[in-house]
């Protein structure tokens, strides 16, 4: 129970970042709109609800590579033979994996550089180090998930499940299933 609770979390660890940040953005957007509309504003409501997004858009990506759902063209690959397909894939993520880790790496150092030459936020007065902060964990994080996506899906050969493809699926269902019934 506690192994399985833990695979869980580790495993849709993005998606609950992203859902509280999303809360917590639009939350703070709404704020800020209500009091301009009292002619009272807050100047580090902006400030904050755009570092939001910039974690929420960074651990999306990351949540979207776990469920492997990103965009990718592949239509080139239709006539092709199924392990050139999967070569060819591979590839793109052994490149993309590659990206990953210089990003990461160049992001580490942005960091550092911002440890060492601190820099505050205009409005929050936050050392800016840790806003950015961001980009060497969520491009490390994204590495991760592209391998494990990859033994998912070559060593464990189980198949991923689009959860578009999935929704749509459903709402055919229950479309069906209400026209059924009238």
């Amino acid at each position: 129970m506690v192994k399985k609770f833990f695979t869980s979390l580790l495993d849709h660890f993005e998606s609950y970042i992203c859902q509280v940040l999303l809360v917590f953005f639009v939350v703070i957007l709404f704020v800020q709109i209500v009091l301009r509309a009292i002619n009272m504003s807050l100047s580090w409501t902006e400030e904050i609800a755009r570092y939001a997004f910039l974690w929420f858009i960074l651990f999306g990506a990351c949540y979207a590579t776990r469920l492997a759902c990103l965009n990718r063209v592949t239509m080139q690959f239709a006539k092709f033979p199924k392990w050139v397909t999967s070569a060819s894939l591979l590839l793109s993520d052994f490149v993309w994996f590659c990206f990953c880790l210089a990003m990461a790496w160049y992001g580490y150092k942005a960091y550092m550089d911002l440890v060492e030459f601190p820099y505050s936020t205009p409005a929050l007065d936050w050392d800016l180090s840790r806003i950015y902060l961001v980009f060497p964990i969520s491009f490390l994080l994204m590495a991760i998930r592209i391998i494990q996506v990859n033994v998912i899906k070559y060593v464990l050969k189980e198949e991923l499940v689009d959860p578009e493809q999935e929704a749509l699926k459903e709402s055919q269902k229950t479309l069906i299933a209400h026209e059924g019934g009238e």
